[in-house]
């Protein structure tokens, strides 16, 4: 499938969505924020929410707070932080998902299938921009808990309704712009690389063994396309990452470091030094700044 006909998908899908929670007629799950950022067992979690919209079959989520179905039509909103585990379940139509993701040009979407072995594995990927900070919303109805009960329907269908039209504004005006188009290789390593970014065994060698290639012809690929090395590019992604977290309060530097796939603080701090003049907390009291960013880049 092209990058055209992926995007159509991808549009079609979430504004079908976007129609009925402005109807009233989408489930939403929002697991409680506890026992954040914690290793559990087959558990994972991400720095920023996510947001899940099962097309077929059934999701089985295990959490801190406990487990839950996710129904073909339903979505989640997975806090930021929450450890969970997924299990694809085909029920009435074949396993299916779309997840999105936020990553520091904007939106990450892709979808996901379950091969012979029950794992879930993904399909389709595109990156958009986003006209908006819209993950910002879904950070807000990671809150919802807060609220008085009869008040959570309300203020978090409101708030993901306006994450769906951000997410599609950015879509349709990608959609307008003239793109390059990666070779189905370059595309799934940016893939695997923005999904998997706080994996500490990430390298061109790992990755070229995961798509059967090997790392010189990885490497090459990637260079004739991106003009730059794949290890520079996968540094580049992690200080953006990088850039994100530290402007939370939250996240201590160690956990930023973790979290953008560096092995001990110190790494983190030398390699972050190296790519802005400046240590991790240097940045955040300094703030978000243009210049600092570009020089990444």
């Amino acid at each position: 499938m092209n990058e055209k006909a992926i995007r159509s998908r991808f549009s079609n899908e979430l504004e079908r969505l976007r129609k009925r929670f402005a109807e009233g007629g989408a489930r939403l799950f929002v697991p409680e924020p506890i026992g954040l950022h914690t290793r559990r067992h087959a558990s994972h979690f991400h720095t920023t929410p996510e947001f899940f919209v099962q097309t077929g079959g059934a999701t089985d989520f295990e959490c801190s707070s406990g487990s839950f179905r996710l129904r073909t039509g339903d979505v989640c909103v997975m806090p930021a932080g929450v450890p969970h585990a997924e299990t694809p379940i085909d029920l009435g139509t074949s396993y299916g998902v779309i997840v999105l993701m936020n990553h520091a040009e904007g939106c990450m979407l892709l979808s996901g299938w379950a091969d012979e072995s029950r794992r879930i594995q993904s399909g389709d990927f595109l990156s958009s921009p986003l006209p908006t900070k819209a993950f910002r919303y879904l950070e807000e109805v990671s809150n919802q808990h807060r609220l008085p009960k009869n008040f959570q329907r309300g203020f978090s269908t409101g708030l993901v309704t306006a994450f769906l039209a951000s997410v599609l504004t950015g879509l349709n005006t990608a959609a307008t712009q003239q793109e390059a188009t990666s070779t189905p290789l370059v595309a799934e390593v940016e893939k695997i690389i923005r999904v998997e970014i706080s994996r500490q065994d990430m390298t061109v060698g790992t990755l070229a063994a995961r798509l059967g290639c090997s790392p010189d012809h990885l490497t090459r690929s990637f260079r004739a396309e991106k003009g730059m090395a794949l290890n520079s590019w996968i540094t580049r992604e992690r200080i953006a990452l990088a850039f994100s977290l530290l402007e939370k309060a939250e996240h201590n530097v160690a956990e930023v470091g973790w979290a953008c796939g560096y092995t001990s603080p110190s790494y983190f701090i030398s390699v972050f030094r190296k790519q802005t003049g400046m240590t991790p907390l240097q940045w955040r009291r300094k703030g978000d700044s243009p210049n600092e960013r570009r020089r990444t880049r």
